[in-house]
């Protein structure tokens, strides 16, 4: 590790220390019932993360009165931002008339239409409670219409927290029969295809990986699959949890390919738990309970009231194409805005990404799998200190995700903060020997 990365850590964290004593007194007494203080690891950082008590607009407050702008937006999920009036006065509407009948309500037919009106591949959908559950589902629908075991997945993809091949064999995956590929490496997918379509039941893909760092699948990558899975007869999954937010109609309409199932997550739930996965008719026909010999899929939380009111409301009031149209196009601006300042500075960082995320690699040019410089792990982490302590709130990966209410001060802010870390460690980034494709991709 250069010399210059433990000193400036240190240095960091001593200013934030000084700045959060309530988290660090709050961050003690959640050890002694969660396992690291936390019940998401991705929250985590040495020595502490600090705990928050209210968000506002583009805004977050932690319990010392600290004032972020906020740039993770949950992890893509808040993309309305906090306390839309609108979502509020839904939110009340339901606390005043009940929250759980365990009955069908008006409202998830509302949520289903404007989702199929958005993705005309979801010929019929099913709610879940999360996007690890929507994959989940939507794999285990693959299989039981293939009647195949084999699943393809791709490195450096997210499909839940028991599907993470982000993470090298996780001990908590379920146990499918995977057949793990590069991402974007056509040659070994088709290879990879032709070898074992007798045993593949489903193929599963993010148009852009999330925790993988924001890498845009070739398309035609893309293209091969759905190309090979149509011709054997595969079920094709795409997994839009985090990309549904990207375009009106989900990235696949800009990829211009229709899968036989999609996944959706908290996205649609208007900032509560939500998920959904749907396809074509004869993959879903399954759950149909007129059928006698329907597939049982409950969960006493599906259709709860919070989710489906608050989710149609957002999807048919607020996450309108102009708007997201316009956030996505600032998210663009804004990554190209920090490559600039990058290339002008001559230092080996990049921000990868589409629309409304980035996340930032140590690389010269973006890498198109999932970057294994473990050195790019550390300037991310220090990226993320560094602004903490300016007051900005993004993912310890430096992973940034805007939401609709991300003012342009909020941006003018990340821009002269970037200039900042920039000046400061110019010289020491410089002096780092990345020659990024090769070593991104390593």
């Amino acid at each position: 590790m250069p010399s210059f990365l433990p000193q400036e850590f240190e240095r960091l964290t001593k200013v934030y220390i000084e700045k959060t004593p309530k988290s660090a007194a709050l961050y003690e007494a959640a050890r002694q019932a969660l396992p690291g203080g936390n019940t998401r690891n991705n929250l985590y950082f040495a020595p502490y993360p600090p705990y928050f008590e209210k968000g506002e607009g583009c805004f977050l407050f932690d319990v010392d009165g600290n004032r972020y702008f906020d740039f993770l937006s949950d992890f893509t999920v808040s993309i309305c931002g906090h306390s839309n009036p609108t979502l509020k006065a839904e939110i009340l509407k339901v606390l005043e008339s009940g929250t759980n009948f365990g009955g069908c309500i008006e409202a998830e037919t509302e949520l289903a239409t404007a989702i199929q009106s958005r993705f005309p591949s979801m010929e019929k959908l099913r709610f879940v409670n999360s996007g690890t559950e929507a994959n989940l589902y939507a794999l285990q629908t693959a299989l039981a219409y293939s009647k195949k075991s084999k699943v393809i997945v791709f490195s450096g993809n997210y499909h839940g927290g028991v599907m993470n091949y982000n993470q090298a064999h996780s001990p908590i995956n379920v146990p499918f029969d995977t057949l793990i590929l590069p991402y974007n490496d056509t040659a070994a997918f088709e290879a990879a295809i032709t070898e074992h379509n007798a045993e593949v039941g489903a193929v599963v893909v993010e148009l852009l990986m999330n925790s993988g760092g924001c890498i845009p699948a070739d398309p035609a990558f893309i293209q091969s699959i759905r190309a090979h899975t149509a011709q054997f007869d595969i079920p094709f999954i795409i997994d839009e949890v985090m990309t549904a937010r990207l375009n009106y109609n989900g990235l696949q309409s800009q990829y211009a390919v229709e899968p036989d199932l999609t996944t959706l997550g908290k996205f649609i739930g208007g900032g509560f738990s939500a998920g959904a996965f749907g396809g074509k008719h004869k993959y879903m026909e399954i759950f149909n309970a007129e059928h006698a010999d329907f597939i049982a899929h409950g969960g006493s939380f599906n259709n709860n009231v919070f989710s489906m009111k608050v989710g149609a409301k957002s999807l048919n009031t607020i996450l309108t194409k102009e708007a997201m149209t316009a956030l996505n196009e600032k998210g663009e601006a804004l990554r190209i805005h920090l490559n600039q300042l990058f290339d002008t500075a001559n230092v080996p960082l990049v921000f990868t990404g589409g629309g409304s995320v980035m996340n930032l690699h140590l690389a010269r040019t973006p890498p198109t799998q999932k970057n294994t410089n473990p050195l790019s792990k550390e300037l991310c982490a220090l990226f993320h200190k560094f602004l903490l302590n300016e007051g900005i709130w993004v993912a310890t990966r430096s992973l940034i995700a805007l939401s609709l209410e991300t003012t342009d001060q909020a941006v003018s802010a990340l821009i002269k903060a970037t200039e900042k870390f920039i000046d400061r460690y110019a010289a020491e980034l410089k002096a780092l020997d990345v020659e990024t494709e090769s070593n991104a991709n390593a």
